[in-house]
């Protein structure tokens, strides 16, 4: 005869026998489950063949979404961002381009051209700037007497530009435009003829 002691002592090893093979039993999605499985459990409160894009879930329900704004989507995995800070960004056309703002809120795409580069802002376009050029002749000494007598000397080079010509008297600017001398191409014409003893000394861009 079995003793009360010993049938609990079954009783409870049977019991905790339950428990562990419960904790252990695994469910099989694929092969033991079906239907809807509610949100509130987890689910999608829907077939999952009925969605596309991204998925959210609004009061129990799970619905497609699509994303808006700098990128948005359209029923694929893909994510097409055309826009920065809600600028709409084209597609660039040519190699060589830089992105521009060509209206509040619209991108575009402008060439850089060879060359050191310059930027309209009314036509929103690069385009090449005119780089300073030419040779320069400085401290040049003009040919011509100095007797106080003569007033025509004649400089090696013609100016060009005519403007960038200064030139000195003893160190001292002389003022071109009539005012001390006239220039005309390489000849420069003096007003009053510079004593015996002056020197002159020009430069310029040519």
């Amino acid at each position: 005869m079995v003793s009360r002691r010993t049938a609990w002592l079954v009783i409870v090893i049977l019991f905790c026998f339950g428990i562990l093979v419960g904790a252990v039993t695994q469910i099989s999605l694929t092969s033991q489950v079906s239907g809807i499985l509610p949100a509130a459990n987890g689910g999608l409160n829907a077939a999952a063949g009925s969605f596309t894009g991204i998925l959210r879930e609004a009061s129990g329900t799970a619905s497609a979404s699509e994303l808006s704004g700098d990128c948005t989507t359209s029923g694929s995995n893909a994510i097409t961002c055309q826009k920065d800070n809600g600028t709409t960004i084209p597609v660039n056309s040519a190699a060589d381009q830089a992105l521009i703002t060509t209206a509040s809120a619209t991108g575009g795409w402008a060439t850089l051209p060879n060359g050191v580069v310059q930027y309209s802002t009314a036509t929103h376009t690069f385009s090449a700037a005119t780089v300073l050029s030419g040779t320069f002749a400085d401290n040049e000494t003009p040919s011509g007497t100095i007797n106080g007598a003569n007033t025509t000397f004649t400089l090696a080079h013609t100016p060009s530009p005519a403007a960038s010509l200064t030139c000195f008297e003893n160190g001292v600017a002389q003022r071109a435009g009539g005012a001390d001398f006239t220039l005309a191409t390489a000849t420069m014409t003096y007003g009053v003829a510079p004593p015996t003893g002056t020197t002159l000394v020009c430069n310029y861009r040519f």
